[in-house]
């Protein structure tokens, strides 16, 4: 039963019709002449209503944003907690449990993790993907060995086409469950676009090879130098395999559909990408026009300088703002001289003798949005100008090839793209699945293998005969009265990831050294430690005992954050079937506790000064283990995560 005045323990409060459940506006915080129960008292607007939720697994799980921001669920805050008490391998085995290309990433990943850090809505958000690069060279450089489970091998064959991220995902988890499976590419080497298309100097080579070692390592077999639908008719491999995973990526240029797109000098992005990740001569002019705003506009414009160009502008056709780049990476970009030129379009690209010479833009201004939702450019008439360029390079988009499937197949087709299941991302014909970018368009590194783990746990399913999985969430909540955060961490500043000065950056006449000299340098262990220890640790939550509390206000006046409330219990509203909140309606003297937990920063003061111990910090633990005994999440588990069956680094 409810008690006057209060919510259950179990529950939270949260705006109406709120984007994220959980989170409260932040208003001033009560004073403790006004916690005295009355509602005439209250510090929040009497308009404002409020969303009564159960607090369940669900609920608390997706408290952690930046694990549910990942597309393969790594546990980012549990390798930050153990990185920032000197635990590196247990971190390193954390950060690499759940992500096969977990090397890759640590150097290029788009890290949807750091934007949904809630750090970031205090002062700035964790610098995640740093931390993972720490991490997994402190590892490399321990000699350390990685522990290679002992797994049942099964008779079921899979065949995967295409050895990047995506590529690599489906085989890493089918090799894990004891598939044979061999992946084809018709590259020289693994990694895919990762190889191809992201430059040496943001991208060491030895980070692809760690991630295709360790899936080798699992018995997975890597044919390079292969195309199939020419070396080996893809016939062949529904004849040999009882399953195949086509992971082939979009590598091919969507084209430049203006006047002059085929005069010499235009060299699309994805091609001359490849030239120079695979070390042939790369013909690069003296003024150099990037067209797009994506990563690869950003790396084409950082290669056109390694070999030798003077001048290099990137025109986008929408403002900075919209860049789907992350701000390092921009500022980078920028720092090394590349001018950006912002809301304009391409109309015709001009040239002399067969020769680019220039490029004709026209000015745009934001209009209505499009399907995406982004505001579409619109080009304002009379507004023409002309930038001057010896090399043009088109880094717009990239489609897939579809050339080496047979006809007689009958592949479902959808605007260019193979059309899949979306629930098992099987094709319409049998046994045939695909995944990443080939069915996706563009995607980032960590999207493609959060995509190629969901293909390959579908052909799972297939080949064992599988319909459903059930999962079964295993939660542990501990409540505790003495919490204590370490020491600084609510103050200490994100750490800036050290970068090489600009002019060490090319420090030679040689565009190969160039190329190949990294920009980033990356967090030694005291850098490491101190940013790690700014992580909030979002799997504990505060909980009031409604039996304790006699809403005396001390908890809100001593809140640095003014992150807690109370408010008019008239003014909840419940979501479900909570009969304790349809009990109070209607006290005139009800109150209710509510906490924003967005930007509750977990230093325990409150816990500290409440008089009648009412309130308690709550460290949440989750395991998500499947009928097919996949581990799907796992928590941070204080002194218990080496060696702990089913846990990260133990064996499963």
């Amino acid at each position: 039963m409810l008690r006057p005045g209060l919510i259950p323990a179990r529950e939270r409060a949260s705006v109406v019709d709120s984007p994220r459940a959980g989170i409260l506006p932040a208003f001033p915080p009560v004073r403790a002449d006004q916690g005295k129960g009355t509602t005439s008292d209250l510090a929040i607007d009497p308009n404002q209503e409020f969303l009564v939720q159960p607090v369940d697994a669900s609920w608390l799980q997706c408290n952690i944003e930046c694990q549910e921001a990942c597309p393969v669920g790594t546990n980012c805050r549990g390798y930050l907690n153990l990185a920032a008490e000197g635990r590196f391998e247990e971190g390193y085995i954390l950060s690499r449990d759940p992500n096969p290309v977990a090397a890759m990433c640590s150097y290029v990943c788009s890290a949807p993790c750091e934007r949904a850090c809630r750090r970031g809505d205090i002062d700035r958000p964790l610098a995640i993907r740093a931390m993972k690069r720490f991490l997994v060279e402190w590892h490399e450089a321990s000699g350390i060995p990685d522990v290679i489970p002992l797994i049942p091998p099964r008779e079921e064959r899979v065949a995967v086409v295409g050895a990047g991220p995506a590529g690599i995902s489906v085989a890493r988890e089918l090799a894990l469950k004891g598939f044979q499976v061999t992946v084809f590419d018709s590259l020289p080497y693994g990694g895919g676009t990762m190889l191809i298309g992201v430059p040496a100097f943001r991208l060491p080579r030895e980070a692809i090879e760690m991630d295709i070692r360790l899936v080798e390592q699992l018995g997975v077999k890597f044919v390079f130098n292969t195309t199939i639908g020419k070396d080996i008719p893809f016939e062949q491999l529904q004849r040999d395999f009882d399953g195949i995973a086509i992971t082939a990526g979009a590598m091919d240029a969507v084209a430049l559909d203006v006047p002059g797109g085929d005069l010499e000098g235009v060299q699309y992005g994805v091609d001359f990408m490849k030239i120079a990740n695979l070390g042939q001569e790369l013909e690069v002019g003296r003024d150099v026009v990037v067209i797009g705003g994506g990563y690869t506009a950003m790396d084409c414009s950082r290669t056109s300088l390694r070999h030798g160009a003077e001048h290099v502008a990137i025109v986008y056709r929408r403002t900075r703002s919209e860049l789907v780049v992350d701000e390092e990476e921009l500022g980078e970009t920028e720092r090394e001289g590349v001018r950006m030129e912002f809301l304009a379009s391409p109309i015709e690209v001009l040239g002399e003798d067969g020769r680019v010479t220039a490029v004709r833009f026209i000015r745009n201004r934001l209009g209505e949005p499009d399907a995406s939702g982004r505001r579409s450019p619109v080009p304002i008439p009379g507004s023409e100008f002309e930038i001057k360029a010896d090399t043009v390079i088109p880094a717009v988009s990239q489609s897939a090839d579809l050339s080496f499937l047979p006809v007689e197949a009958s592949f479902e087709i959808n605007r260019g793209r193979v059309k899949v299941d979306p629930a098992t991302y099987a094709t319409n014909v049998r046994g045939v699945f695909a995944c990443g970018d080939f069915v996706t368009g563009p995607t980032t590194l960590i999207e493609a293998a959060g995509h190629g783990k969901k293909c390959a746990y579908a052909i799972d399913r297939y080949l064992t005969g599988r319909s459903d999985v059930s999962v079964v969430a295993n939660v542990k909540i501990t409540s505790s009265w003495r919490h204590d955060m370490p020491e600084f961490y609510d103050v200490l500043p994100r750490q800036h990831i050290p970068m090489a000065p600009v002019a060490l950056r090319m420090p030679s006449t040689e565009p190969s050294v160039n190329f190949t000299t990294p920009v980033e340098l990356g967090y030694n262990a005291n850098q490491a430690v101190a940013e790690s220890t700014r992580c909030l640790m979002c799997n504990f939550n505060i909980w009031f005992d409604p039996f304790r509390c006699v809403l005396c206000g001390a908890c809100a006046d001593v809140c640095p954050e003014g992150v807690i409330h109370m408010v008019d219990v008239n003014q909840l509203k419940s979501e479900g079937l909570l009969p304790e909140i349809e009990e109070a309606y209607g006290w005139d003297q009800g109150a209710a506790m509510i906490l924003d937990e967005e930007r509750c920063i977990r230093c325990a003061l409150c816990v500290k000064r409440c008089p009648f111990d009412a309130i308690t910090m709550e460290r949440f633990e989750l395991q998500e283990v499947s009928s097919d005994g996949r581990l799907y999440k796992e928590s941070y588990r204080d002194a218990q995560l080496a060696g702990t069956p089913g846990v990260a680094g133990g064996s499963r």
